[in-house]
């Protein structure tokens, strides 16, 4: 929400008066920045409702990129850490931190910020809060300061990370909140964190701080706190937007040499995911008939997850085999109705339509085939049963030959006993 135009309260802005290029009045700021000066009195200010209201607006006031480098001008982070002592209101904590995290969209603030080693880490420790308001303020000050963060900068991080804990905190909220924003600001900051900190020069420092045997519990916990717990508080956009970053997340944590041994005992929490999103997008593609343009994304990104954890060995039929398979079924339909000049899917680009399918086809023979690959003998009878003459469209779909041939090899031994069994 931004202020309105007479933020500076009683007082009038005039000429000379006003920060950069808005109508915000530079001795509002001042008078309330005096007041952070003196202990003696900031005590008492701050048992103030109006004290509080005018952090409010000054809050919304570093919107602005202009009010911002006027805070930066006067030192305002040094203010701040010198006052913290004084300050023991959790909503004013919460507000001060929503300031900073603010002022950490401007690189200038954040870098600035990253100098103050003391004034940081003591800012971190909050993650260790019991209040949710002031955690989601704090996360969203990292996911600020990590987007405009260089290399160098970012490495300061990780150590401030693995300095204070942060990945023991971040999967504490993670397993146990309830709490529908914080648990989407923490799963946004843990995502924010793989693509920023996973980097070449500091993988060795994020596998040994953050890929550790409670990283996809805790992720699994959350997720299936807001996509099933709380699924009717979430729109589409919040449900998809889970989805993707949870794919994306895990996607980082087992992309190391190590994953398999650190994860071997959370392949079930991987696929109450997988099956989770299987599930909602099996409804949206088959049923609702909509194309959504990230599936291909999302089972190529389940093929790694389900080839790295080793998942088909202890997956039944409906975890994802079923869906992707009926996704598959009517891949051909669209074929097969384009090719008679028609569509019930709402997509006008006959063209884009078609190389969709093609793509996502491919996709998903492949990920049967994963199944197929590793899956019990019991189960694979019944997935051999269900896909029956389509086995060889798959076969011919999949571009990982040694997939294809491990497939190949399984399938004609099965049918071998099979006939030998017929003829007993």
């Amino acid at each position: 929400m931004k202020p309105d135009q007479d933020a500076s309260k009683d007082e009038d802005v005039v000429d000379g008066d006003v920060i950069g290029d808005t109508v915000y009045s530079e001795r509002f700021v001042l008078k309330l920045l005096l007041k952070f000066a003196n202990w003696d009195t900031l005590k008492d200010e701050l048992q103030e409702k109006t004290f509080e209201e005018d952090l409010c607006t000054l809050w919304d006031m570093t919107a602005e990129r202009d009010v911002v480098l006027f805070l930066q001008k006067h030192d305002v982070l040094s203010l701040l850490h010198f006052a913290w002592p004084v300050v023991e209101s959790p909503r004013i904590v919460e507000i001060l931190i929503g300031i900073i995290g603010n002022m950490c969209c401007q690189k200038e603030a954040a870098q600035a910020l990253l100098k103050m080693d003391t004034f940081l880490t003591l800012l971190l420790e909050y993650t260790k809060s019991e209040d949710s308001l002031i955690i989601i303020q704090l996360l969203r000050l990292v996911n600020s300061s990590l987007f405009l963060a260089d290399d160098s900068f970012i490495t300061i991080w990780i150590e401030l990370f693995i300095k204070i804990g942060y990945s023991s905190a971040l999967y504490f909220i993670l397993k146990n909140s309830s709490n529908k924003d914080l648990i989407i600001t923490s799963l946004e900051n843990f995502n924010t964190i793989c693509s920023y900190c996973n980097t070449e020069q500091l993988r060795t420092r994020f596998f040994g701080h953050f890929v550790t045997s409670e990283a996809i519990e805790a992720l699994s916990t959350a997720f299936i706190e807001i996509t099933v717990n709380q699924k009717e508080s979430c729109n589409r956009d919040e449900l998809e937007r889970i989805f993707i970053i949870s794919l994306q997340i895990t996607l980082n944590l087992i992309g190391f040499d190590k994953s398999y041994e650190v994860y071997q005992d959370n392949k079930i929490d991987a696929l109450k995911i997988i099956s989770i999103v299987f599930t909602y997008y099996e409804n949206k593609f088959v049923k609702e008939k909509e194309i959504d343009m990230d599936l291909v994304d999302i089972i190529d990104s389940t093929v790694t997850i389900v080839r790295v954890l080793e998942t088909s060995s202890i997956c039944d039929h409906d975890k994802y085999f079923t869906q992707s398979y009926n996704m598959w079924i009517t891949l051909s339909s669209i074929d097969k109705i384009n090719r008679n000049g028609g569509s019930s899917f709402e997509n006008d680009d006959k063209e884009e339509l078609q190389d969709f399918s093609i793509k996502m086809k491919a996709s998903l023979s492949t990920l049967i085939f994963r199944y197929i690959e590793k899956c019990s003998d019991e189960n694979l009878y019944k997935a051999l049963d269900e896909i029956g003459k389509d086995y060889d469209d798959m076969l011919g779909l999949v571009e990982d030959k040694l997939l294809s041939k491990a497939v190949s090899d399984r399938v004609s031994n099965y049918r071998t006993r099979l006939k030998d069994t017929e003829n007993c």
